[in-house]
């Protein structure tokens, strides 16, 4: 009896190292449904797809080939979907599935669950049978495949006040952990006043993003378009996400905790550039 299992992954145009603009398109993640093309199958070990890489607490979902009866004959199909550790089988918009009574099979193809909250890994055992007159007439063998759950990604820096004569491009170095690509989301903050003694006091700008394709040591620039006017800025960095969080069917079950962020801001300092002034001396007696 055929038995295809499936699991999610990043299609190839979200695997490539995407190069996208500051403030354009933000890199692909999941869609909910996902389409045939975001799914692969469990492959042999040892091969890049033999396991698959989640990310703590992200919802992800599995599919399987529905089966077909022979024309002419009337079958049901119930398709095994068990966890170790114990997860939730769950339909694409979380909610809870029942089961066969006293199983772990279901009637759905195609399911979800939420990963746990630390690391681990979790196997899944998949399998089919069919039902002639509501008994279970073939069963095919356990399927066993494991899924990797990884912890968030992480970016730090060193907070730091850099000053610019005039708007310039910033280049913020920063540390990565995870598996690029990376998506830093992050705000800004102007005070016109270097002392920030604006009132009414200023709130962050719209989220921006920039792409970074290394992990570990690592770099983005901020356009000095970002910093057209003489003031003081800080940048706040509010999220990270890497291409094993965005396969999450829903990006807020992982986005960035607290521990996960740069502590403290990054400031810039647009000083206006100094004028040349004429040189006076003491007046000539007349």
């Amino acid at each position: 009896m055929k038995h295809l299992f499936k699991k999610i992954g990043l299609s190839a145009t979200a695997l490539a190292l995407l190069t996208i603009g500051l403030n354009a398109q933000n890199l692909t993640s999941t869609p909910n449904p996902p389409g045939a093309s975001d799914y692969t199958n469990f492959t042999a070990t040892g091969t890049r797809e033999s396991i698959d890489s989640v990310t703590v607490g992200s919802r992800m979902p599995y599919k399987v080939e529905a089966q077909t009866a022979p024309t002419g004959l009337t079958l049901t199909f119930e398709y095994k979907w068990l966890f170790d550790p114990s997860l939730t089988v769950q339909d694409l918009g979380g909610t809870n599935l029942t089961p066969a009574t006293g199983t772990s099979y279901y009637s759905a193809t195609e399911i979800s669950v939420v990963m746990p909250a630390s690391p681990t890994t979790v196997t899944l055992t998949s399998n089919v049978r069919n039902l002639f007159n509501g008994a279970v007439l073939c069963e095919a063998s356990d399927v066993n495949n494991t899924i990797r759950v990884l912890p968030r990604p992480t970016i730090s820096w060193t907070a730091n006040t850099v000053a610019t004569c005039g708007a310039a491009t910033v280049t913020i170095p920063v540390t990565l952990t995870g598996f690029s690509d990376f998506e830093v989301y992050y705000t800004i903050t102007y005070w016109a006043n270097f002392d920030k003694s604006d009132s009414p006091s200023p709130t962050p700008s719209a989220v921006k993003y920039a792409t970074i394709t290394n992990s570990g040591t690592a770099s983005f620039d901020i356009p000095s378009t970002e910093f057209s006017a003489t003031g003081l800025y800080e940048i706040t960095v509010t999220n990270i996400t890497d291409r094993i969080s965005r396969k999450s069917l829903d990006m807020s079950l992982v986005a960035a905790q607290s521990t996960d962020l740069p502590t403290g801001v990054y400031t810039v300092l647009n000083v206006p550039a100094p004028t040349a002034q004429p040189v006076q001396h003491i007046k000539n007696v007349q």
